[in-house]
Protein backbone atom coordinates (compact mmCIF):
# COMPACT_ATOMS: atom_id res chain seq x y z
CA UNK A 1 0.00 0.00 0.00
CA UNK A 2 2.81 2.21 0.52
CA UNK A 3 4.51 2.03 -2.27
CA UNK A 4 1.34 2.66 -4.29
CA UNK A 5 0.67 5.39 -2.92
CA UNK A 6 4.06 6.45 -3.03
CA UNK A 7 3.82 5.78 -6.69
CA UNK A 8 0.75 7.84 -7.02
CA UNK A 9 2.06 10.50 -5.30
CA UNK A 10 5.28 10.58 -7.95
CA UNK A 11 2.91 10.70 -10.71
CA UNK A 12 0.80 13.36 -9.36
CA UNK A 13 4.34 15.39 -8.91
CA UNK A 14 5.32 14.69 -12.13
CA UNK A 15 2.11 15.26 -13.95
CA UNK A 16 1.90 18.72 -12.06
CA UNK A 17 5.72 19.49 -13.51
CA UNK A 18 4.39 19.07 -16.82
CA UNK A 19 1.54 21.29 -16.01
CA UNK A 20 4.63 23.98 -14.69
CA UNK A 21 6.50 23.05 -17.36
CA UNK A 22 4.00 24.05 -20.15
CA UNK A 23 1.94 27.05 -18.23
CA UNK A 24 5.18 28.64 -18.17
CA UNK A 25 5.67 30.09 -21.37
CA UNK A 26 2.42 30.70 -21.43
CA UNK A 27 2.78 32.61 -18.44
CA UNK A 28 5.54 34.67 -20.16
CA UNK A 29 3.70 35.45 -23.46
CA UNK A 30 1.21 36.69 -21.63
CA UNK A 31 3.57 38.93 -19.44
CA UNK A 32 5.03 40.19 -22.68
CA UNK A 33 1.65 40.61 -23.99
CA UNK A 34 0.38 42.72 -20.89
CA UNK A 35 3.39 44.55 -20.49
CA UNK A 36 3.45 45.74 -24.48
CA UNK A 37 -0.31 46.73 -24.55
CA UNK A 38 -0.17 48.67 -21.16
CA UNK A 39 2.87 50.83 -22.72
CA UNK A 40 0.96 51.41 -25.58
CA UNK A 41 -2.46 52.92 -23.40
CA UNK A 42 0.22 54.99 -21.97
CA UNK A 43 1.81 56.26 -24.86
CA UNK A 44 -1.72 56.78 -25.51
CA UNK A 45 -2.60 58.60 -22.60
CA UNK A 46 0.28 60.92 -23.59
CA UNK A 47 -0.20 61.82 -26.56
CA UNK A 48 -3.51 62.79 -25.47
CA UNK A 49 -2.28 64.88 -22.98
CA UNK A 50 0.47 65.95 -25.39
CA UNK A 51 -2.59 66.93 -27.54
CA UNK A 52 -5.01 68.69 -25.16
CA UNK A 53 -2.34 70.41 -23.96
CA UNK A 54 -1.46 71.79 -27.41
CA UNK A 55 -5.30 73.23 -27.49
CA UNK A 56 -4.40 74.84 -24.11
CA UNK A 57 -1.18 76.64 -24.56
CA UNK A 58 -2.99 77.88 -28.27
CA UNK A 59 -6.43 78.88 -25.99
CA UNK A 60 -3.88 80.44 -23.82
CA UNK A 61 -2.18 82.48 -26.05
CA UNK A 62 -5.08 84.01 -28.10
CA UNK A 63 -6.46 85.08 -24.46
CA UNK A 64 -3.33 86.81 -23.75
CA UNK A 65 -3.22 88.58 -27.17
CA UNK A 66 -6.95 89.83 -26.75
CA UNK A 67 -5.86 90.84 -23.59
CA UNK A 68 -3.10 92.46 -24.71
CA UNK A 69 -5.25 94.18 -27.14
CA UNK A 70 -7.97 95.44 -24.56
CA UNK A 71 -5.05 97.14 -22.74
CA UNK A 72 -3.72 99.22 -25.26
CA UNK A 73 -7.56 99.94 -26.45
CA UNK A 74 -8.16 100.93 -22.95
CA UNK A 75 -5.19 102.94 -22.78
CA UNK A 76 -5.71 105.09 -25.58
CA UNK A 77 -9.42 105.08 -24.42
CA UNK A 78 -7.75 106.92 -21.19
CA UNK A 79 -5.98 109.23 -23.43
CA UNK A 80 -8.48 110.13 -25.74
CA UNK A 81 -10.27 110.95 -22.61
CA UNK A 82 -8.00 112.74 -20.80
CA UNK A 83 -7.50 114.75 -23.94
CA UNK A 84 -11.09 115.48 -24.10
CA UNK A 85 -10.97 116.79 -20.61
CA UNK A 86 -8.42 119.00 -21.03
CA UNK A 87 -9.65 120.33 -24.21
CA UNK A 88 -13.11 120.55 -23.58
CA UNK A 89 -14.04 120.11 -20.13
CA UNK A 90 -11.69 122.49 -18.53
CA UNK A 91 -12.79 125.21 -20.49
CA UNK A 92 -16.51 124.84 -20.15
CA UNK A 93 -16.52 124.09 -16.63
CA UNK A 94 -14.80 127.75 -16.60
CA UNK A 95 -17.12 129.44 -18.83
CA UNK A 96 -20.48 127.50 -16.81
CA UNK A 97 -19.37 128.87 -13.28
CA UNK A 98 -20.13 132.68 -13.08
CA UNK A 99 -23.34 131.69 -15.20
CA UNK A 100 -24.47 129.07 -12.59
CA UNK A 101 -24.04 131.54 -9.95
CA UNK A 102 -26.30 133.77 -11.45
CA UNK A 103 -28.50 131.50 -10.29
CA UNK A 104 -26.99 129.50 -7.38
CA UNK A 105 -24.30 130.99 -5.39
CA UNK A 106 -21.68 129.24 -4.85
CA UNK A 107 -23.05 126.42 -6.74
CA UNK A 108 -20.58 124.04 -8.95
CA UNK A 109 -21.51 120.98 -11.14
CA UNK A 110 -19.82 117.89 -10.98
CA UNK A 111 -19.30 115.78 -14.81
CA UNK A 112 -19.30 112.14 -14.85
CA UNK A 113 -15.26 110.59 -15.04
CA UNK A 114 -16.29 108.13 -17.80
CA UNK A 115 -18.91 110.04 -19.78
CA UNK A 116 -17.54 113.87 -19.55
CA UNK A 117 -21.49 114.70 -18.60
CA UNK A 118 -22.82 116.52 -16.14
CA UNK A 119 -23.78 114.26 -12.74
CA UNK A 120 -24.63 116.60 -10.29
CA UNK A 121 -25.16 119.39 -8.84
CA UNK A 122 -24.02 120.94 -5.67
CA UNK A 123 -26.18 123.73 -4.28
CA UNK A 124 -26.20 125.04 -0.18
CA UNK A 125 -23.28 122.14 0.33
CA UNK A 126 -25.77 119.61 -0.76
CA UNK A 127 -24.78 117.13 -3.91
CA UNK A 128 -28.29 116.39 -5.97
CA UNK A 129 -27.83 113.99 -8.85
CA UNK A 130 -29.00 115.28 -11.90
CA UNK A 131 -31.58 112.58 -12.87
CA UNK A 132 -33.29 113.90 -9.39
CA UNK A 133 -33.51 117.85 -10.40
CA UNK A 134 -36.74 119.51 -11.10
CA UNK A 135 -37.41 120.05 -14.96
CA UNK A 136 -36.91 123.34 -14.72
CA UNK A 137 -33.62 123.32 -13.38
CA UNK A 138 -32.57 120.64 -15.57
CA UNK A 139 -33.22 122.95 -18.57
CA UNK A 140 -31.72 125.84 -16.81
CA UNK A 141 -28.48 123.90 -16.68
CA UNK A 142 -28.83 122.16 -20.13
CA UNK A 143 -29.23 126.13 -21.53
CA UNK A 144 -25.91 127.23 -19.95
CA UNK A 145 -24.22 124.19 -20.69
CA UNK A 146 -24.85 124.96 -24.01
CA UNK A 147 -23.94 128.93 -24.02
CA UNK A 148 -20.83 127.09 -21.97
CA UNK A 149 -19.59 125.61 -24.65
CA UNK A 150 -20.44 127.85 -27.51
CA UNK A 151 -18.54 130.32 -25.67
CA UNK A 152 -15.71 127.58 -25.47
CA UNK A 153 -15.96 127.50 -29.33
CA UNK A 154 -15.94 131.23 -29.97
CA UNK A 155 -12.99 131.52 -28.23
CA UNK A 156 -11.45 128.96 -30.17
CA UNK A 157 -12.05 130.49 -33.30
CA UNK A 158 -14.68 128.41 -34.34
CA UNK A 159 -17.78 131.10 -33.61
CA UNK A 160 -21.20 128.76 -33.43
CA UNK A 161 -24.83 130.23 -33.21
CA UNK A 162 -26.89 129.20 -30.38
CA UNK A 163 -30.51 128.49 -31.48
CA UNK A 164 -33.44 128.07 -28.38
CA UNK A 165 -36.17 126.55 -29.76
CA UNK A 166 -39.14 127.07 -26.70
CA UNK A 167 -36.71 126.65 -24.10
CA UNK A 168 -37.49 127.15 -20.64
CA UNK A 169 -40.57 125.55 -20.56
CA UNK A 170 -40.37 124.66 -17.02
CA UNK A 171 -38.88 127.39 -15.17
CA UNK A 172 -40.58 129.85 -13.02
CA UNK A 173 -41.29 133.82 -13.14
CA UNK A 174 -38.40 134.54 -11.25
CA UNK A 175 -35.70 132.49 -12.56
CA UNK A 176 -36.45 132.68 -16.39
CA UNK A 177 -35.52 136.44 -15.82
CA UNK A 178 -32.23 135.38 -14.51
CA UNK A 179 -31.54 133.03 -17.39
CA UNK A 180 -32.32 136.02 -19.52
CA UNK A 181 -29.55 137.85 -17.96
CA UNK A 182 -27.20 135.04 -18.45
CA UNK A 183 -28.21 135.01 -22.67
CA UNK A 184 -27.16 138.84 -22.59
CA UNK A 185 -23.64 138.18 -20.63
CA UNK A 186 -23.23 135.65 -23.02
CA UNK A 187 -24.52 137.56 -26.29
CA UNK A 188 -21.60 140.06 -26.25
CA UNK A 189 -19.57 137.75 -28.31
CA UNK A 190 -22.09 134.98 -29.45
CA UNK A 191 -25.08 134.82 -32.03
CA UNK A 192 -28.12 133.53 -29.73
CA UNK A 193 -31.22 133.40 -31.44
CA UNK A 194 -34.76 132.42 -29.35
CA UNK A 195 -37.75 131.04 -31.08
CA UNK A 196 -40.61 131.22 -29.13
CA UNK A 197 -44.71 131.14 -29.19
CA UNK A 198 -44.79 132.50 -25.60
CA UNK A 199 -44.45 136.41 -26.39
CA UNK A 200 -45.42 137.04 -22.57
CA UNK A 201 -43.52 135.15 -21.31
CA UNK A 202 -40.23 136.30 -23.23
CA UNK A 203 -41.10 140.23 -23.12
CA UNK A 204 -38.69 140.83 -20.48
CA UNK A 205 -35.67 139.15 -22.46
CA UNK A 206 -34.50 142.12 -24.66
CA UNK A 207 -32.70 142.08 -27.74
CA UNK A 208 -33.71 142.47 -31.61
CA UNK A 209 -37.37 141.22 -31.58
CA UNK A 210 -38.32 139.51 -35.45
CA UNK A 211 -42.04 138.42 -36.10
CA UNK A 212 -43.46 136.12 -38.86
CA UNK A 213 -45.96 138.21 -40.60
CA UNK A 214 -48.17 136.50 -43.61
CA UNK A 215 -46.54 136.61 -47.05
CA UNK A 216 -48.61 138.53 -49.89
CA UNK A 217 -50.14 136.88 -52.25
CA UNK A 218 -48.33 136.45 -55.42
CA UNK A 219 -49.48 137.53 -58.66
Amino acid sequence: MARAAAKRHDSVDAQARETVARLRPQLATLDERIARQSGEAVEERLEETRQDLAVAEARLARIEHEVAVLKRLESALDAARSQARERYFTPVATELKPLLQLLWPEAELLWGEETLLPRALIRDGQEEPIEILSGGTQEQLALMVRLAFARMLSSAGRPAPVILDDALVFTDDDRIERMFDALHRQADDLQILVLTCRQRAFRALGGRTLQLAPAEPVG
